[in-house]
């Protein structure tokens, strides 16, 4: 057996040696295909091949002789990360995997527009996919003309400037009013994030009053950060029966656990006193007691109809609409929480 290299990056020639088959060989067990006759047998030893020589493709040689790249280009959100949405990348990740593409997240939170597309025109990925109001008409245009035709934007876009799956980011919130006014609360509150998150958090206190304004109940706002401390005087407020609310939407479920234990502190029992929803259906609410009660629109399903809809702009197909609708529709899970 060919010792390995002593100097310079392994080649596919390097792993055609060391495996005894040809460079064609390789690069048809590397490239997943199953229509060549190969036997395990020589898939097994290419494979070996490849760990011990830590040989990597050379993506750029690839996308040259493919007349394009297998990359899929998504710029880093620009709220901070929570665990919905790293389940949606770990999940988007995999489904484009499985359609032989490659996510690649550009770490500039504050790309956008004209100048983001730029940068993201650098990298060639076969495809964008972007919040809208981040890609504006002059960005997809932009877009397009460096040779991205796949663009997927995630929000609304009412000029049809590229494709593009629906974001409701209140949904969730409404899906969480209807259900305490379902089960008969007669008084809500909600809590609004201060910081980064006010953005989300502001309209979907909106979204909870105009469901509950509809049944002629009362929502109390309560500004507050992701601390006990920030929660301790309102749940102290809470202590009177007058002042306190029957069911209380409280953004996601990390402010949703984080009350819980500071109603808990002050003598409250939940949802005895108290009913709580949560959004996210984040594992911890499954493990702590009571469980939560959460809405969330599933991550697997978005990120299964989402990596579909690239693969399609890609392969020049129209994307399913009614599919996506049934994906971003919100789920409540409930728990033991309200």
């Amino acid at each position: 057996m060919p010792p390995v290299p002593p100097t310079g990056r392994p080649t596919s020639a390097d792993v055609a040696r060391r495996a005894g088959v040809s460079r064609t060989t390789v690069s048809y067990v590397l490239n997943g295909r199953t229509d060549q006759g190969i036997s395990e047998e020589t898939r097994r030893r290419v494979l070996s091949a490849v760990r011990d020589l830590g040989y990597a493709p050379n993506a750029s040689a690839r996308m040259l002789r493919a007349g394009r790249s297998n990359i899929v280009l998504m710029p880093m959100w620009q709220l901070p990360a929570s665990p919905a949405t790293d389940t949606f990348v770990e999940h988007l990740s995999q489904e484009l995997e499985a359609r032989d593409l490659c996510l690649l997240i550009h770490g500039d939170r504050t790309a956008a527009g004209d100048e983001g597309a730029r940068a993201w025109a650098e990298l060639r990925p076969a495809a964008v996919l972007a919040n809208a109001q981040r890609c504006p008409a002059s960005a997809v245009r932009l877009l397009r003309r460096a040779g991205v035709d796949a663009i997927l934007l995630i929000g609304d876009v009412p000029d049809g400037r590229a494709p593009a799956v629906p974001e409701d980011r209140t949904a969730v919130a409404r899906c969480a009013a209807e259900y305490l006014l379902s089960r008969g609360h007669d008084r809500l509150a909600c809590l609004v994030p201060s910081g980064p998150l006010a953005e989300l958090g502001q309209p979907r206190f909106a979204a909870v009053q105009t469901v509950a304004a509809a049944a002629g109940v009362p929502v109390e706002r309560v500004d507050c950060e992701l601390s006990t401390d920030s929660l301790a005087a309102t749940a102290a407020a809470w202590s009177d029966p007058a002042r306190r609310p029957s069911g209380v939407y409280a953004y996601n479920d990390e402010f949703a656990l984080t009350l819980i234990q500071v109603l808990r502190d002050t003598g409250l029992r939940v949802p005895e006193d108290i009913a709580v929803v949560g959004s996210g259906n984040f594992p911890l609410g499954k493990v702590l007691r009571p469980r939560l009660t959460s809405t969330h629109v599933p991550a697997p399903a978005i990120a299964r109809v989402v990596a579909a809809s690239i693969r399609c702009l890609i392969d020049g197909q129209d994307i399913d609409h009614d599919e996506i609708a049934v994906a971003v529709r919100p789920h409540l899970v409930a728990g033991e929480s309200a």
